[in-house]
């Protein structure tokens, strides 16, 4: 195909002799030479035509043509390295931008369960618990009787259930080192019902979670980080929270679980051991997860058996769950609503959609118009380069050359363009989608797939057809009598003055108003959010968790205190407490309380819900949370001393209007518990920075019947971090088995509340510098090219008596009517997209009159920016030089 036998120098070699013999045989006939040439020449025939069929014959043409315009593409662009690199540039960040940030919602939203046959897969969900049961999630978790029933039904086959061994990580030791760790317990059918696949070693099995079995799985992640990747793990042994697991399998690259918002490093069967409960928490009442049929902690999915319906499948397992449901209860209460199931879609991670699905959206939508202005800048590069180049196009017309012929080396370029800027911006994605998943704290694997690689090549082609399509009017403006003018300057008048490039740029300016000023909007939230006073000295505390292995309550508050003592002494250290709920990490326990022994009565429906937690001595001293009336916590409240709690100031307006608090008492509702109130502390932030503040009350831990894991919290002086080490050998001490759980300042941990914000707002801010230079080069591209179409006139003018201000003005006047246009188009746009980012603001108003005028005098101040060079230029035109140029 691309090699031929003979050369075309062959074939007229070859076509030479013939007619020399030709003419030698009419020569011995009694011809002239110069007869007898003439002759063989005219019986040959047309020679060029004959090469021509020759140079067709057995080659693709089409191929050939193409071959030769990437040569000559490639040697223009090589001609210009100027604009072939601000080109190349400018298209891989926008492209790359928009693959970083569709790389990640492709993660989070659009990409499957990595299991066989994700459609059939269905969560299982509910309308809410019966009353008298305790949940961690009302809509998404079971009890185990539940699950029991459940999974013994056909329709769906099989039922699976998963549940945490602990709300954050949890405790695991191989060798001599302990670390944290997330881990899952599951069902027998956990692996083979979801179709994973195990490369090494084996799943579970029923017999796995009917007798317990002390064994692991663990995901590909975690064997190569933790396991160096080794061969022979099968067999080792894995403590878990102090129990001995056999590792038994490792799961297939890219399975890490089926919840989103985490990584799971392994997993193992369901257990019936103290130590491994349902999410950490301790047995309640002495009964674990699997016998407390009041405890909704289980999550459950399941496969739709072949041919059945969603709806099919609810209609026979509605009757079933509803008489499970109330397993331990007895009938439902009077005018209690039955729990109603439901199956939801299973093709993604739960979760996901509702904490990034927005944002991701709106970044998704703001990326969009930064490839736009890209794209515009690229083209308008194009336009100016091939308006210089009119007079070269021409005399290819002259010469016969074809609109489609032009077209094609136009295409030509611009795929040289596109497959070089793609190349780059593939490389900006990665690395870009990597920093984009440490702000998010996505920890599931954003890999670009298959898809990102299609939407990637996709807007790739676009691009290049663009490329070639936009820029072919002016390439073709001249015309075939193009070529018999003799004037540069003359023939290029016209295009000085295309009204394309203004209408773009204009059209850039308004987009880059509606950029400023959602990444306004957003940046002023972020620093709302970071300034909002927490209520609390927060610098100089450090927190961390612990989770130590304790059969009983008298043993796991002495385990307590005595860490408690142990942390005091250390040097730099100013007090010490502990409790059970993490703040600023969204978790809490909410319930109804009693107060003076019956539920109070609350007015204009305000709600009776109360946000509780279990603290250490010297709670609010250690977080700096003044106390308003009363006393904190201290180590005289012991297990034998009257029970006592603390309440903040929302609880005191709400249930205890206009009274002295003291003394007055407070239980849960089932009026297991009583205590009595001692002290008012202020009102403070708990479970995030943005949460309003409602009624709280605290109890003291070695007053409650609970043994489980705790959170430690510090005051010291200096660097807080710099405790950590001391700290650790304190915790190893009582356990060598124990890490300290997710150890970070308290500022950071209450950071991460707003980490969606944060990310928000400095991807806004990046996407709006960036329109910004897009905006600024287009502006100077454009306006630089035109100065120097138009420097004959220019001249003519200074030659005429036009002074360098007017020269000056000239230009400006240029910038400034199409700053105002653009300004004028983006400012209904940017009001728009502030209405759509209401929802995600914080101490702002979508229509926030400073990030407008911000974002109009940005816009403003750029635009004189790029002008002023190009102005500059036209005004140092020598008037004699550019009528020379004539």
């Amino acid at each position: 195909m691309f090699r031929r036998k003979r050369s075309a120098e062959d074939f007229a070699e070859e076509i030479k002799t013939h007619i020399q013999l030709e003419a030698d045989d009419l020569q011995r006939e009694g011809l002239s030479e110069d007869e007898a040439r003439w002759q063989a020449r005219r019986e040959f025939g047309n020679v060029c035509a004959a090469q021509e069929r020759f140079y067709m014959r057995g080659r693709w043409i089409g191929l050939d043509n193409f071959v030769r315009d990437l040569r000559f593409g490639l040697r223009s662009l090589r001609k210009s390295p100027g604009f072939t690199a601000t080109a190349v540039l400018t298209l891989a960040l926008g492209v790359g931008a928009n693959t970083a940030v569709f790389s990640v919602m492709n993660a989070v939203l659009l990409r499957s369960l990595p299991v066989t046959d994700p459609d059939r897969l269905v969560y299982l969900k509910t309308s809410n618990p019966p009353r008298g049961t305790g949940t961690i999630d009302s809509n998404q978790t079971f009890s185990y009787s539940v699950y029991d029933a459940l999974r013994r039904q056909s329709r769906l086959s099989p039922v699976m259930a998963y549940v945490p061994l602990s709300g954050s990580k949890v405790a695991v030791r191989y060798g001599e080192q302990p670390e944290e760790a997330e881990g899952d317990m599951v069902s027998g059918a956990f692996f083979s019902g979801l179709g994973v696949n195990l490369p090494r070693g084996r799943g579970f099995s029923e017999e796995d979670e009917t007798k317990h079995a002390p064994i692991a799985v663990i995901s590909n992640k975690y064997w190569t980080r933790r396991f160096a990747a080794d061969p022979d793990v099968l067999g080792k042994t894995l403590y878990v929270s102090g129990v001995a697991m056999t590792i038994v399998g490792v799961a297939a690259e890219g399975f890490e679980g089926v919840e989103g918002g985490g990584s799971t490093d392994f997993w193992i069967p369901l257990q019936n051991r103290r130590e491994l409960n349902a999410w950490g928490a301790p047995p309640a009442d002495g009964k674990l997860y699997i016998a407390n049929s009041t405890w909704w902690c289980l999550r459950m999915i399941g496969r739709l058996a072949p041919g059945v319906t969603r709806a099919a499948a609810v209609a026979q397992l509605q009757p079933v769950f509803q008489t499970a449901a109330y397993v331990g209860l007895g009938s439902p209460m009077e005018g209690e609503k039955p729990p109603v199931l439901s199956l939801a879609d299973a093709k993604s991670f739960p979760g996901y959609d509702q904490q990034y699905g927005d944002p991701l959206r709106i970044l998704m939508a703001m990326v969009g118009l930064v490839l736009l202005m890209a794209l515009a800048n690229v083209v308008m590069l194009l336009m100016a380069r091939n308006a210089a180049r009119q007079r070269e196009f021409s005399v290819r017309q002259a010469l016969g050359a074809g609109r489609g012929e032009l077209l094609l080396q136009l295409l030509t370029e611009s795929l040289i363009l596109v497959t070089a800027g793609g190349a780059l911006a593939w490389g900006f994605a990665e690395m870009a989608t990597r920093l984009l998943g440490r702000w998010a704290e996505i920890e599931s694997s954003l890999a670009p797939d298959r898809t990102v690689l299609l939407f990637t090549l996709c807007v790739l082609v676009f691009a290049g057809l663009v490329f070639g399509l936009a820029p072919l009017r002016v390439a073709l403006a001249g015309g075939v009598e193009m070529a018999l003018k003799t004037s540069a300057a003359t023939s290029n008048t016209d295009a000085g003055k295309s009204r394309t490039a203004r209408i773009i740029v204009a059209l850039q300016m308004a987009l880059c108003v509606v950029l400023l000023v959602g990444g306004g909007l957003l940046i002023h939230t972020l620093r709302n959010l970071e300034n909002t006073p927490l209520g609390m000295r927060i610098d100089g505390l450090v927190v961390f968790g612990v989770k130590p292995n304790i059969p009983s309550i008298p043993e796991g508050v002495a385990f307590y205190q005595n860490l408690m003592n142990k942390l005091r002494v250390l040097p730099g250290v100013e007090s010490v407490t502990v409790m059970e709920a993490r703040i600023g990490s969204w978790w809490s326990d909410n319930s109804d309380m009693r107060v003076d022994g019956r539920l109070p009565e609350v007015a204009n429906g305000a709600s009776r819900t109360v946000r509780s937690n279990v603290a250490g001595p010297d709670f609010f001293r250690t977080l700096g949370v003044p106390v308003l009336a009363g006393r904190d916590f201290t180590d005289s409240d012991t297990a034998k001393s009257p029970h006592v709690g603390i309440i903040n100031e929302q609880f005191a307006k709400r249930f205890l209007p206009n009274q002295n608090p003291l003394g007055h008492t407070i239980g849960s509702d089932n009026g297991q518990y009583t205590m009595t109130i001692v002290g008012v502390v202020k009102d403070h932030k708990y479970r995030s920075i943005d949460e309003e503040p409602i009624p709280m009350a605290w109890y003291m831990y070695a007053q409650i019947p609970m043994v489980g894991s705790m959170h430690v919290e510090m005051r010291v002086h200096g660097e807080p971090l710099a405790i950590l080490p001391s700290a650790r050998k304190a915790v190893q001490q009582l356990d060598p088995n124990l890490p300290l759980i997710q150890p970070m300042t308290q500022r950071a941990q209450y950071d991460t509340t707003i980490s969606g914000h944060t990310l928000f707002a400095r991807l806004a801010g990046f996407f709006g510098f960036l329109a910004v230079v897009l905006v600024a080069t287009g502006l100077y591209g454009t306006l630089a090219y035109r100065v120097s179409m138009r420097t004959a006139e220019i001249g003519v003018r200074m030659a005429v008596g036009a002074r360098r201000p007017q020269v000056v003005w000239m230009i400006l006047k240029d910038s400034l009517w199409l700053t105002t246009v653009g300004v004028a188009l983006g400012i209904p746009l940017a009001m728009m997209v502030g209405r759509a980012l209401a929802s995600s603001l914080y101490g702002v108003k979508p229509f926030d009159a400073i990030s407008y005028l911000l974002a109009v005098a940005g816009v403003a101040v750029v635009a004189m920016a790029a002008s002023a060079v190009p102005a500059g230029r036209a005004a140092s035109v020598d008037c004699i030089r550019a009528l020379r140029t004539e």
